[in-house]
């Protein structure tokens, strides 16, 4: 009697672990992870959402950036309402026919309970079916928008200033892996060419690329507020001057 009851009960939460059907009401312990990859450029970032705490976190290289927030109950009820209107239970993927670990994509968890989640996974060797994504970009729009506010929110102002060495330079810049800026550079005098541009506070990897000469760089540097970068070319090198 006990190997049944014992048989039964792994059955039940095997079932449960993998449960592909939400709660007509949303559940109190709503957790939500989205994650994006970026393949060989090892990078991605993660988006965790639930009443108790929040959280955004990029990575690139060696360096991880994390801020934690609150999402208030109005706005896990309208998103939960967005998972059932586009349907995310039914959601599903497929394994492509060759391996392909390395595809850029992202994955979305979703968690209530000890033992019940919905899984979908668009990244690496999976892919979602072609029906899906239309309603994926519009659950992964909604769930982006809660991260972004408070990027938006946290932005902070730090400056870029070129010297003379750059005058009519043309210019592209990175932050880690995200586009910053694309200019060519006007006559620059002894002051110094300055941008202002803004980023969320932390640790960051910053590439500049010249196009004439060709040559790049990439620095690995703090940023906070009123943080000053200053630049400069020596030869075919581009350096960071004191």
């Amino acid at each position: 009697m006990k190997k049944i009851f014992l048989f039964f009960l792994i059955v039940f939460l095997y079932k449960a672990s993998y449960s592909q059907y939400l709660p007509e009401e949303r559940p109190e312990d709503l957790r939500i992870t989205y994650t994006a990859t970026k393949g060989l450029m090892n990078s991605g970032e993660t988006i965790y959402l639930s009443l108790d705490s929040c959280y955004y976190e990029t990575s690139y290289q060696d360096i991880v950036n994390r801020f934690t927030f609150f999402i208030t109950n109005k706005d896990m009820n309208e998103l939960y309402e967005v998972f059932n209107k586009y349907e995310v239970e039914k959601m599903s993927s497929k394994m492509l026919d060759r391996p392909a670990p390395e595809r850029i994509g992202d994955n979305l968890l979703i968690q209530w309970g000890d033992f019940y989640s919905i899984n979908i996974a668009n990244s690496g060797n999976y892919i979602l079916y072609d029906k899906w994504l239309a309603n994926w970009k519009k659950v992964v729009k909604n769930i982006r928008k809660y991260a972004k506010t408070q990027i938006d929110d946290r932005g902070r102002s730090f400056t870029i200033k070129f010297d003379e060495s750059m005058s009519g330079k043309k210019v592209a810049m990175y932050l880690n892996n995200e586009f910053l800026y694309d200019n060519t550079l006007p006559d620059i005098g002894g002051q110094g060419f300055v941008v202002t541009l803004a980023a969320v506070p932390g640790d960051y990897y910053l590439r500049i690329s010249i196009s004439e000469p060709v040559t790049s760089e990439q620095f690995k540097l703090p940023i906070i507020e009123g943080t000053e970068i200053n630049l400069a070319l020596k030869g075919n090198l581009i350096t960071l001057n004191p």
